[in-house]
């Protein structure tokens, strides 16, 4: 669910509190992004739902969010139906929560 890998180069080079300040502005985010993309997809605007699905997918994989990112880089690029993108979004927000709860521990367990 978690690239800790990714995670720990990121603290190496950040600190705990850039990694603090980047999972916050990812959080503060990650539901505009969201938003903005189950408008495009409502609106059928396949190209744009495209370009979100690729920013969505670099916020997450920034956060070592990778199966998070494996369904918006499905977004991306390949061929999906309408109903189909709508499905995935409405899990996909589903999912969101337990992500980054794995995140926010993962941050809480280097600070003790």
């Amino acid at each position: 669910m978690l690239d800790t890998d990714l995670l720990e180069q990121y603290a190496d080079l950040m600190g705990d509190e850039g990694m603090q300040d980047m999972y916050a502005t990812f959080a503060d985010n990650i539901g505009g992004y969201l938003d903005h993309l189950q408008w495009l997809v409502k609106e059928r605007k396949e190209q744009e739902v495209r370009n979100q699905a690729h920013r969505v997918k670099g916020a997450c994989r920034s956060m070592g969010l990778v199966e998070l990112a494996r369904v918006m880089e499905k977004l991306e690029r390949q061929q999906w139906s309408w109903e189909e993108a709508e499905e995935e979004l409405v899990q996909w927000e589903k999912d969101l929560p337990a992500h980054q709860h794995q995140i926010e521990a993962w941050l809480k367990a280097r600070r003790i």
